[in-house]
């Protein structure tokens, strides 16, 4: 009999221990939950911006597409709009300012590298040539906005890879040379803003070598500074910011690692993997407090999924006295009874693992009862979130035994 209580206790313990090193390594990496496939075909490295709850996705992949997408956040749909009127390009830069949407550069079908720069209008769908970037022809370089001005620098043309770095005025539509990149020159980079600073880093050099190293920009003093390395080894990643906080994922060397940049401490942590396959050459942008990676390739099949990044998806507050949910029993082995104080009316349920993977749904959730079968999912520690026009009413812990 003693031994039986030993034992009991020993379980009990191991249990606690498990849950606590679980809850410290999951709480606040964030979810992903796949959306509307990407309305165009598969393919890797398109361009991508956002325009208010708008993202859009153009161009990209070997046979050099013209065809530009727009996601709707509201209704997750896609819709075509007006193909880009000019050679259709792989490895272009876009970045958006206002309600315009621009891209610039690339390399078109017969392997020219390009500088043609276009201006694309949400309001009326339609395309404006603008001034030719003021730099050389070149693919895979990186860009990004900050207020009314756009940034585009480094990448692969006729010559090494370039460190040339460049500003476009919107109001006078001219290019002008800032300082140089503060590191090696080199293509495949990422870049994103923060405020009044932009960020450049990763990418591949003239030597075939994967950099990890990191930079800012300062548009007021015309300056480079480099900051903590990223966490990782990429090439082909994709980045945006959230925020204060910048987001680099994917790529060659990691396919499927997702990292967080603290701008305040100058810091990376490493988030929840991206939920689909691991990739490289994918498109990445963020609307609100949202970010979002689709497209890209593994190096055989190019893909057209869609995916939504929510940093505090897994943030579930610990003090919580008066929870609107009772869950018994919790752990469970095969079936638990979830019971609501108020009525749900047309909402969803969603589970992720500890690592904010999307493991399973339940939508059309009606009334104050809710069965949550374990079907095929393994032991261990999970979170639910339950979603009602389309605020987030629920966050709890479940485990699986």
């Amino acid at each position: 009999m003693l031994k039986k209580t030993i034992t009991m206790k020993n379980k009990i313990f191991i249990t606690i221990v498990f849950l606590f090193i679980f809850c410290g390594h999951s709480i606040g990496q964030g979810t992903w939950t796949q959306k509307a496939d990407f309305g165009g075909l598969p393919r890797e490295n398109a361009v991508g911006f956002s325009i208010g709850t708008k993202g859009y996705i153009l161009t990209g992949d070997e046979y050099c597409y013209k065809d530009l997408w727009e996601w709707d956040q509201a209704i997750n749909t896609w819709a075509q709009k007006a193909n880009l009127p000019s050679k259709g390009r792989i490895g272009a830069v876009g970045f958006s300012i206002g309600t315009k949407g621009y891209i610039v550069a690339g390399r078109d079908s017969s392997g020219t590298f390009l500088k043609d720069f276009w201006e694309w209008d949400q309001t009326t769908n339609t395309w404006t040539q603008k001034a030719d970037f003021g730099g050389a022809a070149r693919a895979y370089a990186v860009g990004f906005s900050i207020g009314t001005k756009g940034y585009v620098g480094s990448g692969q043309g006729n010559q090494p890879r370039y460190r040339d770095f460049w500003e476009w005025n919107q109001a006078n539509d001219t290019w002008t040379q800032k300082a140089n990149f503060g590191g090696a020159g080199r293509q495949y980079p990422v870049g994103f803003s923060i405020g009044a600073k932009g960020y450049f880093g990763t990418g591949i050099d003239s030597l075939s070598h994967m950099k990890n190293d990191f930079w800012e920009y300062d548009t007021t003093n015309n300056t480079w500074t480099q900051k903590a390395n990223y966490g990782g080894l990429p090439a082909s990643s994709v980045g945006f910011s959230i925020g204060n906080k910048g987001y680099i994922g994917t790529g060659v060397s990691n396919l499927n690692q997702f990292w967080e940049y603290n701008q305040e401490n100058n810091t990376w942590t490493q988030k929840a993997n991206f939920g689909g396959i691991g990739r490289m050459g994918a498109v990445g942008f963020s609307i609100g407090n949202k970010g979002y990676i689709g497209t890209g390739d593994d190096g055989i099949n190019d893909y057209q999924d869609f995916w939504e990044y929510n940093p505090d998806g897994l943030e579930i507050n610990e003090n919580s006295i008066n929870t609107p949910i009772s869950i018994f029993p919790n752990p469970f082995s095969s079936v638990t009874i979830l019971k609501l104080s108020n009525n749900l009316k047309n909402a969803t349920l969603t589970i992720y693992n500890s690592f904010g993977q999307q493991v399973k749904q339940i939508v059309s959730i009606s009334g104050q009862k809710i069965t949550l079968n374990r079907d095929k999912l393994s032991s261990g520690l999970y979170f639910l979130q339950i979603t009602q026009d389309n605020k987030i009413t629920i966050k709890e812990k479940i485990i699986i035994d």
